[in-house]
């Protein structure tokens, strides 16, 4: 649980008129904004679909948080049959999906991803790496959003 009320460590919007991208700050990660933030977003989905995003972004940003530097980005993607949930970090360590174990509290993030997933990856860059998810969506279902 998050008790630091001090604002400047909440997730914030990357610019104003771009609400696919959430600048993550502070040491500690605060999981309900990703989760609120990427529902807001993603408002106009299936409660499946938005679950399923949610999960995904928690994962992603927690595992940059462990095993990645600040800063951090988290950025949505969809189109009419996919979305895309990316986190960039400054760590060139690519994750890896580890074992998964009822007695360890660990390590299930990446195999939650990779089973909920269509695929997944990293791409690096100079400085860090991206780490990306697609799931699918469900047939028929439209988005008035533009996909950025």
């Amino acid at each position: 649980m998050i008790t630091d009320e001090n604002p400047a460590n909440r997730p914030r919007p990357a610019e104003p008129s771009d609400h696919l991208v959430l600048e993550l700050v502070g040491e500690v990660p605060d999981l309900a904004g990703v989760r609120r933030w990427t529902g807001e977003v993603l408002a106009d989905l299936t409660e499946d679909e938005i679950a399923d995003a949610k999960l995904v972004a928690s994962e992603l940003v927690t595992n940059a948080y462990q095993h990645g530097q600040h800063p951090l980005q988290l950025r949505l993607r969809r189109t009419r049959a996919l979305i895309r949930v990316e986190v960039t970090d400054l760590s060139p360590r690519l994750p890896v999906v580890g074992r998964s174990s009822a007695w360890v509290a660990r390590g299930r993030g990446m195999v939650l991803v990779d089973r909920l997933c269509r695929r997944w990856g990293a791409v690096r860059h100079a400085v860090g790496k991206t780490v990306w998810a697609v799931l699918a969506r469900q047939p028929g279902r439209t988005t008035t959003m533009s996909t950025g």
